[in-house]
């Protein structure tokens, strides 16, 4: 009787599968989908360490000229940049 189940799982595990397989799953979708399969593998009371992930950018992704003309140009005088980069990273970290 048990291996009748075990086939059984395993058959709908791979049914499953290669149904997800054939969905068209951004990066995005399919890390928040491994998060929910981890969360309810996890016992209660153990908090799982956060990790700092980046969204995935898209190769052809061309910015638009008018992002461009905010975000290039000369650095402000006075500005740290090492300061800067290390004060975004430890509020990315929070």
């Amino acid at each position: 009787m048990g291996n009748t189940s075990t086939y059984q799982a395993s058959a709908a595990m791979s049914n499953l599968w290669n149904y997800l397989r054939g969905l068209s799953l951004s990066y995005e979708d399919r890390h928040w989908l491994a998060d929910k399969l981890i969360e309810n593998t996890e016992k209660k009371g153990k908090k799982r360490k956060k990790e700092l992930v980046f969204p995935h950018i898209s190769e052809d992704l061309k910015p638009s000229p008018e992002l461009m003309a905010m975000v290039l140009g000369p650095v402000p005088e006075g500005f740290d940049i090492d300061k800067e980069l290390e004060q975004m990273w430890e509020e990315r970290a929070k």
